[in-house]
């Protein structure tokens, strides 16, 4: 287990990850005054957190790089990537990772840090881009935001599976499909794929490959 795993994840978060991550984000990686005052608590990475809190997911690549792993979630009824809660982990890394491992069954991917990031030992634990999702009110919560920290992974191998308490399927997804749904300017969801998971997959690409 690699050091920083241990101990006190927002200590690390805050005094080294925070100083390369904060400079490099952008308007098109999620930056917004909401999302730095976020950062600064520690209480953010806690589902209990309202009105919004931080959560961590991933875009999954095949072995060559053409394709995304996306699982047809039960409740939403649409093809998504990978993600959940951190409940309290602010190594959004390893919560990434344990989401990854535990929606897909793969057995071990490589950690594609973003270009933009100079230090690569810093730049392995931070996202690629946050996005903000509207969560609507259900029987348990009320209408919330979640801050979604989007990590990129490379599968060794395409052999997966999908927990059938959260999925009902998955796919690889070829690269050329992603882009053309991209192109959609409105949130309609054409077989299954929302325009802005699309967008989402390939800008969180293009940032740990440089081009797609």
């Amino acid at each position: 287990m690699h050091p920083y795993f241990n101990g006190d994840a927002f200590e690390h978060f805050s005094q080294q990850v925070m100083a390369a991550l904060l400079p490099a984000l952008s308007p098109e990686r999620g930056d917004s005054q909401e999302l730095r005052l976020l950062l600064l608590k520690k209480e953010s990475t806690l589902r209990s957190t309202l009105p919004a809190h931080l959560t961590t997911s991933s875009v999954v690549l095949s072995p060559d790089g053409r394709q995304v792993l996306l699982l047809f979630h039960k409740k939403i009824g649409e093809w998504v990537y990978p993600g959940g809660h951190a409940d309290g982990d602010w190594h959004l890394l390893r919560s990434a990772l344990r989401e990854c491992f535990e929606e897909t069954g793969l057995e071990r991917v490589e950690v594609l840090p973003p270009r933009h990031i100079p230090d690569p030992k810093v730049a392995i634990y931070c996202p690629h881009l946050f996005h903000r999702f509207v969560i609507k009110s259900n029987s348990r919560d009320p209408e919330h935001i979640h801050f979604d920290s989007v990590f990129v992974f490379r599968a060794h191998s395409k052999k997966a599976d999908f927990d059938p308490e959260e999925s009902d399927d998955l796919c690889w997804v070829d690269l050329e499909v992603l882009q053309e749904h991209s192109l959609r300017q409105d949130r309609s969801v054409v077989g299954g794929i929302d325009a802005l998971t699309a967008r989402i997959c390939l800008s969180a690409m293009q940032s740990a490959l440089g081009s797609v």
